[in-house]
């Protein structure tokens, strides 16, 4: 009789703690991911839920409400641009560092905004996944909308730098110089077009260009020239008209008289550089700068213009000349390789001979480039011997800037003292 009651007992009990143990199990919740264009500062709330942005939006948020996870669990949001495929952010972190034991609930967030007050979120379909300690729980789609694009202001120049913004800002031009119509605008989209067409003060049509926009999420310059390469411009007024998408922005007027303006180059301060010990002396232009980089097998010398962002790099060298010989196949590769790495395609090359100042014979070799936006590029080389030391020059250039950086070229090579 005993045995049988604690038998008993032992059944109830059993049964007993079944819903005692369901009862203090915690079940974790995840509600769904909210987007919106705010929070509340101190609880997270999402404010002005939406799923459909403009492209100057302020901040895009994402927030999830949870429940029964514990403090030291891993939270996880991955946001990609769908139409590009790119993860634009990626954070994780745990919920409470604070109570890494201790089951918790709240609200978690993360925000995508602008890098500075002159960019636009890219605008795409976006995709927000949420992830518990590495498991996808949740995941929504949201929309930016691409933005209008409008021209912002459009400046003459005659000189640009690599990003086509204007250096030289002016309405008068010489007859051997380039006028550069700098267009700005406030985001590109693809689809719209700028065209620019040129003309004589008697409204004569004599060169039209456009140009489709990539896309491109910043303040931006799209920029024209004139004349064409294969033209020639004489003295007399001229007015170039911007349109975007065959609407009119506006005309811009201009001055070509027939005076030769003055090199962009000159070598009259004396700004020498000598290596005694590699037997030469170059003058380099006014107003430039130079980095060293010496050892005793070698001396290489960065010249580099005095503005910044200007697409021209030359490299001076006195090296071992049996390292360099043949000088035409060391300038193949050479150019070939760095080519490469540019994504440039080959169009031409030109192998020529010349006598420096110096008397001295010199090998050169130049190679035109084309990049995926087809802008020229040009890669120039020139080889001199003397006393058991080759000297070599190579000059990179954009199209645009080549008339600068041949100045400084020739310029430097004729300078070029042995001794």
């Amino acid at each position: 009789m005993k045995k049988i009651m604690v038998m008993i007992l032992a059944i109830i009990l059993f049964l007993s703690l079944i819903p005692v143990s369901s009862a203090c199990t915690i079940k974790q919740v995840f509600e769904n991911i909210v987007i919106s264009s705010g929070i509340e500062e101190d609880t997270n709330e999402p404010l002005n839920e939406n799923i459909e942005f403009e492209a100057s939006a302020e901040h895009i948020y994402a927030t999830i409400k949870f429940t029964g996870v514990k403090g030291g669990d891993n939270w996880r949001f991955k946001w990609t641009n769908l139409d590009t495929g790119e993860i634009v952010l990626d954070k994780e972190d745990q919920y409470n560092k604070d109570q890494e034991e201790r089951y918790v609930e709240g609200i978690v967030e993360t925000d995508i905004f602008p890098l500075d007050t002159s960019s636009l979120i890219p605008a795409g379909d976006y995709k927000v996944e949420f992830y518990n300690n590495g498991e996808l729980v949740k995941t929504t789609t949201f929309k930016v909308n691409k933005p209008e694009v409008s021209i912002i202001e459009v400046l003459l120049a005659n000189q640009v730098d690599q990003n086509f913004v204007p250096v030289s800002i002016t309405q008068e031009f010489k007859s051997n110089e380039t006028v550069y119509a700098c267009v700005q605008v406030n985001y590109q989209t693809a689809g719209n077009f700028l065209k620019a067409q040129w003309k004589s003060s008697v409204d004569e049509l004599i060169w039209e260009d456009s140009i489709e926009l990539a896309e491109f999420s910043s303040p931006s310059y799209i920029t024209f020239w004139f004349p064409p390469e294969t033209e020639s411009i004489t003295a007399g007024s001229y007015k170039v008209e911007i349109y975007l998408n065959d609407i009119l922005y506006g005309s811009f007027d201009f001055e070509v008289t027939e005076e030769v303006a003055e090199a962009t180059v000159t070598f009259d301060q004396g700004n020498e550089y000598s290596a005694t010990d590699f037997g030469f002396t170059i003058t380099l232009p006014d107003n430039w700068t130079y980095e060293e980089n010496k050892t005793e097998q070698e001396d290489i010398v960065t010249i580099l213009p005095p503005y910044q962002d200007t697409p021209v790099w030359l490299q001076f060298s006195a090296v071992d000349p049996e390292l360099y010989v043949p000088f035409g196949d060391f300038a193949d590769n050479d150019s070939a390789g760095f080519a490469e790495q540019q994504d440039w395609t080959f169009v031409e090359k030109i192998e020529s001979d010349s006598t420096l100042q110096n008397g001295a014979p010199c090998k050169e070799y130049s190679y035109l480039f084309t990049d995926d936006d087809n802008i020229n590029w040009i890669m120039g080389y020139g080889f001199a011997e003397n006393n058991g030391t080759l000297y070599i020059l190579i000059v990179i250039t954009d199209k645009i800037n080549s008339s600068m950086a041949i100045d400084a070229y020739v310029g430097i090579l004729n300078s070029l003292i042995f001794g």
